[in-house]
């Protein structure tokens, strides 16, 4: 009885540990943001906690390439990456929710945005953030959540937001 006990108590821990999913609470400043893995447009994996914990402030933004008011915030973005990218983390999150990765790619390089871009094959990151609509904007610093930016996030706001200048 004890071995079987034991190892289903294994086998569970094992299955969680192993488990993508994670929960952020968006609601409350100063939440933890735990480590999660972002991939690329090449496929290339980074731990969440390489960026965000870095000493700079984070924009986390989770979009769709068919979002029209995603399609209007990405050039601002972009700007903001141009101006600030030594002093803010940018994380960009494109969600495979009515999309694809082939879709993303192309939309990202014809209209040449170089700001550090992810997809979201699964679904774990919109998931793990409670995003219920695109875009969503949050400001994170040292891994833990400072803001979720209202709608529309342009320009001036990431700069406020950021508190860079």
């Amino acid at each position: 009885m004890k071995k079987i006990l034991l190892m289903t108590v294994t086998l569970i821990l094992l299955i969680l540990g192993c488990s993508k999913e994670f929960h952020v609470d968006i609601e409350k400043e100063g939440s933890a943001v735990p480590n999660f893995q972002l991939r690329d447009l090449d496929g290339k994996k980074i731990n969440s906690d390489t960026i965000l914990n870095n000493g700079k402030k984070t924009l986390f933004v989770v979009a769709a390439e068919w979002c029209p008011h995603c399609r209007t915030e990405t050039p601002e973005i972009q700007r903001f990456y141009d101006d600030y990218k030594d002093k803010v983390n940018i994380i960009v999150v494109f969600s495979n929710s009515g999309s694809s990765l082939d879709k993303v790619k192309e939309y990202t390089t014809k209209n040449g945005y170089t700001y550090p871009t992810y997809y979201d094959a699964d679904g774990t990151i919109a998931r793990g953030f409670g995003v219920t609509g695109f875009p969503f904007n949050l400001t994170i610093d040292n891994g833990k959540v400072v803001k979720q930016l209202e709608l529309p996030t342009d320009y001036e706001m990431m700069v406020r937001e950021t508190g860079v200048q």
